[in-house]
C-alpha cells in the first residue's frame, strides 16, 4: 500500500499557530502546581517531612525524562506525541492500547476536576464568608457542594471551554495562556501576603484555622527525617512533574524550533519554582514546627491557598486570592480539552479510532474529538453522581495508569537510544525506567493513592476501571486491526510510517 494512503489523508488539517507563551502555559495547566499547594500532597504530611527536599528530589528525578521529551518532540514532531513515539518505537498495538487507556483515566481525572472544582469555590466562599461574618456566602458555597449543582457546574464550565475550542482552536490556546497568567499572578500574589505577615503568621494562622473549624496543633516529632522526606516524594512524582506530555501532543501546532525545543524544560523549571516558593514561604513565615502540625492535623483547611486569604486583612484581596485558587481549578480542565483531543485525532488519524474524529474545522479545530471529550466528561460526571462523590474518589486511584504509561514511554527511550545508537538516551531511559517502576509499585501499595484500601486489598472500583480500561483498550485495538484488514488496510504498516504533520 502506498505511503500516501495509509494514513486518513496527507495532511493532518491543524493548523500552526502555538506560540511560546502558549504552549508553556499548556504544560504549566499539565503539572498543576497551584493545586499542590491546596489539598493534593500537605494533607499526607508526615512528621519530619521536608516538602521543599522533596520536592528538590522530584524535580531532579524529572530532569531525565525531561530530555526524553525534548529528545522526541524535536525529532517526531507530531500531534499526539507519546503516543506517535511509542507506537513507532515499540507496537502499535501498544501505544493505541497505553494511549487509549491514559485518555481514558484522563477523563475520569479532568470529570473529577470538574465535580470538586465546587470544593476550591467552596473552601474560598466558605472561608471569605467566615472571616467576614456573611453567612449568605457560607450557605452559597454549601448549596454548591452538593452533588447535582457539582454536577451542573462542573458541566457547565466544561461545555464552556469546549465551544471555546470549538469556535476557534487559537482561542482555546489564549484560553490557556490568560488562565495561566491569572493562576501564576495570584499564586504570586498569595506568595506576598504571606510574607508580609511573617511577623505574626502563626496568631494570625491559628485563628483563621479556628474560625474554620479546626484545632491549632502542637508538633513535637523531629525537625527532619530521611524516611518521612522522601514518603513524600510519589506524591509530588505522580500529581505534578511528571506530566509534560501536555507540549508533546500539541507539537504539529507549535510554532517555532525554540517553542519545540524549550518548552518542556522551562515548563518544569516554572513549576519547580512555584512548588518550592509555596512551600518555602509557609515554612519561612511560619516556621517548620508550626506549619508541619497543621498539615497533619489540619491538611484540608490549612493550606497555602487558605492561609493567604486569612492573611489578606481585607475582602478585595481574599477575592483576588480566591479567585487565583478556583482558576487553577479551570486552568487543567481547558489543558485538558486540547490535550484529549489531540491524542485521540493521533490515534484517529492513523485509522484505529473512526476516521470521523480527524475533522477539523476552516480554523484549525478538531471538533468531534472535543465533542467526544464533553459527552464523555458529562458521562463521568454522571457516574460520580450516581456512585456517590466518596466512591468517586477511588477513581484517583487509576493514577497507577499514569505511572504505568511514563514507564513505556521511558522503555521506547532506551529502544530507540540503541537502535540508533544515541548513547545518552539509554542510560537516561535506564533511569527513568526505574523511577517510574518504583512509582508503579508505590501508585499501586499505597493507600494514599487509592489502589489498595488501608488493609492493602485493591479497591474494588479502582481495579475494575483499572482492568476495565486496559481491556477496553485492547478490544478497540483488536476491533480496529480486524476492520482495516478487511478493508485492505495493515494497521502495523502504518505504524512503520510517521504521520504527517
Amino acid at each position: 500500500m502506498e505511503k500516501s494512503h495509509l494514513f486518513v489523508r496527507e495532511s493532518s488539517g491543524l493548523i500552526k499557530q502555538v506560540n511560546f507563551l502558549d504552549v508553556i502555559m499548556l504544560n504549566i495547566g499539565n503539572m498543576s502546581a497551584g493545586l499542590a499547594l491546596f489539598t493534593s500532597i500537605t494533607p499526607y504530611v508526615q512528621p519530619g517531612s521536608n516538602l521543599l527536599i522533596a520536592t528538590l528530589i522530584g524535580f531532579l528525578f524529572a530532569l531525565p525524562q525531561a530530555y526524553i521529551y525534548t529528545y522526541f518532540v524535536t525529532k517526531i514532531p507530531r500531534t499526539g506525541g507519546d503516543y506517535v513515539w511509542i507506537s513507532r518505537i515499540l507496537n502499535g498495538g501498544i501505544g493505541t492500547v497505553m494511549a487509549l487507556s491514559l485518555m481514558i483515566e484522563s477523563l475520569a481525572y479532568f470529570a473529577l476536576t470538574a465535580f470538586f472544582a465546587s470544593s476550591a469555590i467552596q473552601t474560598v466562599f466558605s472561608e471569605i464568608g467566615t472571616l467576614n461574618s456573611n453567612q449568605g456566602l457560607i450557605n452559597l458555597g454549601s448549596i454548591l457542594t452538593q452533588p447535582i449543582y457539582s454536577f451542573i457546574l462542573g458541566f457547565v464550565i466544561f461545555a464552556i471551554i469546549i465551544t471555546i475550542n470549538i469556535v476557534r482552536a487559537k482561542w482555546g490556546y489564549s484560553l490557556i495562556s490568560i488562565l495561566g497568567i491569572v493562576s501564576l499572578s495570584t499564586t504570586i500574589i498569595a506568595m506576598g501576603v504571606i510574607l508580609a505577615n511573617t511577623g505574626d503568621f502563626v496568631t494570625k494562622s491559628s485563628e483563621v484555622i479556628s474560625a474554620l473549624g479546626g484545632s491549632v496543633a502542637s508538633y513535637s516529632g523531629p525537625s527532619f527525617s530521611w524516611g518521612a522526606t522522601l514518603f513524600m516524594l510519589p506524591f509530588l512524582a505522580l500529581y505534578t512533574f511528571p506530566w509534560m506530555q501536555a507540549g508533546p501532543a500539541i507539537a504539529a501546532e507549535i510554532k517555532g524550533k525554540n517553542s519545540l525545543k524549550y518548552n518542556v524544560f522551562i515548563s518544569l523549571i516554572l513549576t519547580f519554582i512555584i512548588v518550592t516558593a509555596g512551600y518555602g514561604v509557609m515554612y519561612y513565615a511560619g516556621g517548620y514546627n508550626f506549619v508541619t502540625a497543621q498539615y497533619i492535623n489540619n491538611g484540608f483547611i490549612f493550606t497555602f491557598w487558605t492561609a493567604a486569604i486569612g492573611l489578606a486583612g481585607n475582602e478585595i484581596l481574599q477575592w483576588i486570592i480566591g479567585i487565583g485558587l478556583i482558576t487553577w481549578e479551570v486552568f487543567i480542565l481547558a489543558y485538558g480539552a486540547i490535550v484529549f483531543s489531540r491524542y485521540i485525532f493521533a490515534m484517529a488519524f492513523d485509522r484505529v479510532l473512526p476516521s470521523v474524529l480527524t475533522n477539523v474545522t476552516k480554523n484549525g479545530s478538531p471538533i468531534f474529538t472535543h465533542l467526544l471529550d464533553l459527552f464523555a466528561t458529562g458521562f463521568f460526571l454522571g457516574v460520580i453522581v450516581f456512585i456517590g462523590s466518596q466512591n468517586a474518589l477511588a477513581l484517583y486511584g487509576a493514577t497507577v495508569l499514569g505511572a504505568l504509561y511514563f514507564l513505556i514511554v521511558s522503555i521506547a527511550g532506551i529502544v530507540h537510544g540503541i537502535k540508533s545508537k544515541v548513547s545518552k538516551l539509554v542510560p537516561i531511559g535506564v533511569i527513568t525506567a526505574g523511577y517510574f517502576s518504583y512509582l508503579t509499585y508505590v501508585s499501586a501499595t499505597n493507600p494514599d493513592f487509592g489502589f489498595v484500601n488501608s488493609n492493602g486489598a485493591p479497591n474494588p472500583i479502582t481495579l475494575a476501571f483499572v482492568i476495565g480500561t486496559l481491556v477496553f483498550s485492547t478490544a478497540v485495538f483488536i476491533v480496529s486491526y480486524i476492520y482495516n484488514k478487511k478493508k485492505g488496510v495493515d494497521l502495523n504498516m502504518i505504524y512503520k510510517e510517521i504521520p504527517p504533520e
